[in-house]
């Protein structure tokens, strides 16, 4: 018994940081909000884009962005990606941005259920000023909806407006209530990270990302709140399964800093996101 407290108690004070260090980044970036985002109302376009999709899909909430719903949805890719942190009792959820946001563009957030009849409208917030690449919006958590959730892939929808710019979109599904994807959900996991692997190479420490991912495809990597650049980035050619991150390039990446980041890449306005863990590496 005296064992199993002690084991409990060990568990609990190594978790400790990890949920600290989540909690300071969703204090930092409350702050960061506060002044620059103002309350904004839903704009007609975003809605009827949520409605179409929810009402086209299938009610599992498969991904299929080839598919005829994709078309209910906006084209272009948002100037960010939707990160949820599914990996512990957090559920924090972000938009962060990965090119600069003007002042009066209104982003708007969305929850999809695997009912296939219903979109939550959450919120809407406007850019008071322009917001640079890294800025992160702070999303209406996935913990505080309660036991709401429904067995199936549910879709956490982000729709942009830009003054003078067609609406662009940035979206993720995760699975509620006990549902696991099969080898079928799978195939539609695209960009879908399978695993990575850091390496020292060269002058250099790498990051590879080995997944499902669309050859050609603009392409976004961001690590928390830190935009990967595209010169950063590289594809081998015609390859759909990996990408390789050279993280000296990437700034304000710490190299000399043992660190959990969520890993998150974007494609055709989907993303995926996992943890992964820098090392400091010696040559």
């Amino acid at each position: 018994m005296i064992r199993r407290i002690l084991l409990a108690g060990l568990v609990a004070c190594l978790a400790l940081p990890a949920v600290a260090e989540r909690a300071e980044r969703a204090g930092r970036v409350k702050a960061a909000m506060a002044g620059k985002v103002v309350q904004a109302k839903f704009t007609d376009s975003a809605r009827a884009a949520a409605r179409a999709f929810a009402q086209a899909r299938g009610k599992r909430g498969l991904r299929q962005a080839a598919s005829a719903q994709r078309g209910a949805l906006p084209s272009a890719m948002a100037p960010g990606v939707v990160q949820i942190n599914l990996f512990d009792s957090g559920r924090e959820a972000y938009f962060v941005l990965t090119e600069t946001l003007p002042a009066g563009s209104i982003v708007q957030f969305f929850i999809l259920p695997p009912d296939n009849e219903q979109e939550w409208a959450l919120e809407a917030l406007e850019a008071s000023e322009d917001l640079p690449p890294g800025y992160s919006f702070f999303l209406p958590g996935l913990k505080t909806l309660g036991d709401f959730w429904q067995s199936g892939l549910t879709t956490y929808l982000v729709i942009v407006t830009q003054p003078g710019k067609p609406d662009s979109m940035s979206a993720t599904d995760f699975a509620g209530k006990g549902y696991f994807r099969d080898i079928i959900d799978v195939d539609y996991l695209v960009p879908g990270i399978n695993w990575w692997r850091q390496f020292w190479s060269g002058a250099g420490h790498w990051l590879e990302i080995n997944g499902r991912f669309i050859p050609g495809a603009k392409t976004y990597v961001v690590l928390e709140d830190i935009v990967v650049p595209q010169d950063a980035m590289f594809v081998p050619e015609g390859s759909s399964d990996t990408i390789f991150v050279d993280l000296a390039r990437v700034p304000n990446f710490d190299l000399d800093l043992m660190k959990g980041y969520l890993l998150t890449v974007a494609q055709d306005g989907w993303t995926d996101t996992a943890q992964f863990r820098y090392t400091p590496l010696r040559n």
